[in-house]
């Protein structure tokens, strides 16, 4: 992963207090991770900060659109999002306290955070489980060809279905006519 310092937010010095960040995100951020699923978009990320003595509560909000490729015929899709994040860095020396996602140990003796690995992190959660063009609007010729695959498959499956079989397998044919 490239360092990315634009997100990187030097706390030591804040005074306790609100504070607000807004970052434009591209293709340029998610080349910096390539574990990343998403390889473009236009995101904007606003990040609320609220300091204490003892945390930092960070609110992300997400907007925007995201370049994905389509589960059905794999042509470009852009993808609206919009959602919302929290996060929160308890400052603490203690290594043994169990917390959840949303709650992270910071050491006391630390000055910065880079919020970049969260906000990829929480830019991929924005992306649907199933990406896929609106009803009609997926390639002409890649919808023929899955439509003629599937007509074959089921040709396919009928005749299998008049074969007589050997008894060992009939439950196993049960068990897929269920599901």
């Amino acid at each position: 992963m490239k360092k990315l310092t634009e997100y990187i937010i030097p706390f030591s010095g804040m005074k306790i207090g609100s504070y607000t960040y807004e970052f434009k995100i591209g293709k340029e951020f998610f080349d910096a991770f390539e574990y990343s699923e998403i390889k473009e978009g236009d995101v904007t990320v606003q990040v609320e900060l609220e300091k204490s003595e003892t945390m930092m509560l960070f609110n992300f909000s997400i907007a925007g659109t995201l370049d994905l490729e389509c589960d059905k015929c794999l042509e470009p899709l852009s993808q609206p999002v919009s959602r919302e994040f929290r996060q929160i860095f308890k400052f603490t020396d203690a290594e043994d306290l169990f917390l959840d996602d949303e709650i992270r140990n910071i050491p006391s003796s630390q000055f910065e955070i880079d919020l970049s690995p969260f906000i990829v992190e929480f830019i991929n959660l924005c992306k649907p489980i199933k990406v896929v063009h609106p009803e009609g609007k997926c390639s002409v010729d890649v919808s023929r060809l899955l439509d003629e695959y599937l007509l074959v498959e089921d040709r396919e499956n009928e005749i299998f279905e008049n074969e007589e079989v050997d008894p060992r397998w009939e439950a196993l044919r049960k068990l897929k006519k269920n599901n």
